[in-house]
């Protein structure tokens, strides 16, 4: 994910740094996993690094067990049409938060327009622009892109609308929505292509060529983890004792993920199950309290704000 300061921190950077031969940016740790197609954002690869001839475990796509409906939207494109999400009614939809100063947004819009393309009549992408600058700047910005789906802009007031506090502290995010114009899953950082084109061919009910859907709560409305239904971590907790998996549940709430996210381990779990981080130090805490280790964690680590 991309924090909108650290958009500007990097504008600067690039300018005080262009006369040299090159330089490096540092980008979010998350942001570098749920780039690689090894590690989308919403599906949990687990195929292990061995030889070509090893079994290849499913992937598995992550959708809501009781999705919500989306908010309703109505908006003025930048080329000055009208949509809204009541007349995208059975098709899904992608709904894009996104800045033109953040690099891990501009990464995945190939990946949508591919996915435009791939679905047209039964996929709308929607561009949510959160930028301060004038509409005539991200349309320029969108027409040099090559972006083939409406852009608009998404002021303070329709992010806080659907999810944001007032806004989104980082970005991209996206909202995959079904056909009945229901949020089916909440992709948080930058994803891959697979991750996109298997939430969409889930929800288009087309083949899914070994694919396996799971069906994941949200997080409840305090931001806890209530269930034991965690992405990477369900199986695990289910061969505790009942009174290991509450103090699993406490502890995986309480512990802050290590990616930089500042979500406890469960939220960064439901939130980005791709994280890199969160998996192993998940494992580890389950591990402990499976042992014997009444703490389940480390004595240094840190605790989510």
């Amino acid at each position: 994910m991309f924090n909108r300061h650290s958009g500007w921190l990097l504008l600067a950077l690039a300018i005080v740094l262009a006369a040299g031969a090159a330089f490096a940016v540092k980008v979010h740790p998350k942001t570098a996993l749920a780039a690689q197609p090894a590690a989308p954002s919403t599906t949990q690869a687990t195929t292990p690094a061995t030889t070509p001839a090893a079994a290849q475990p499913a992937l598995e796509v992550y959708l809501f067990k009781n999705p919500k409906p989306a908010p309703s939207l109505q908006v003025t494109t930048l080329d000055g049409r009208h949509l809204s999400l009541a007349s995208l009614r059975g098709k899904v939809v992608l709904l894009n938060f996104w800045a033109t100063w953040c690099g891990p947004c501009r990464e995945e819009i190939p990946e949508f327009e591919r996915l435009q393309k791939q679905y047209a009549g039964q996929l709308q992408v929607v561009g949510m622009s959160v930028d301060e600058l004038p509409p005539a700047a991200v349309q320029k910005v969108a027409a040099q892109m090559g972006i083939n789906y409406p852009v608009a802009m998404a002021p303070s007031a329709v992010q806080a609308r659907f999810g944001g506090s007032p806004v989104f502290p980082s970005i991209p995010v996206t909202m995959v929505i079904d056909r009945q114009g229901n949020i089916q899953q909440k992709n948080h950082g930058a994803n891959s292509y697979e991750v996109f084109n298997a939430e969409i061919r889930a929800l288009l009910e087309l083949p899914m060529n070994g694919v396996h859907v799971a069906r994941i709560d949200q997080l409840s409305p305090d931001g806890k983890v209530g269930t034991i239904d965690i992405p990477g971590i369900a199986a695990a907790l289910k061969k505790l004792t009942p009174a290991q998996r509450q103090q699993a549940l406490a502890a995986l709430n309480q512990q802050a993920c290590s990616c930089g996210c500042e979500w406890s381990l469960a939220t960064c779990r439901v939130k980005d199950p791709s994280c890199g981080f969160s998996l192993p130090e998940a494992k580890q805490l389950i591990a402990s309290l499976a042992s014997g280790d009444a703490s389940g964690r480390p004595s240094a680590a840190k605790m989510a704000p």
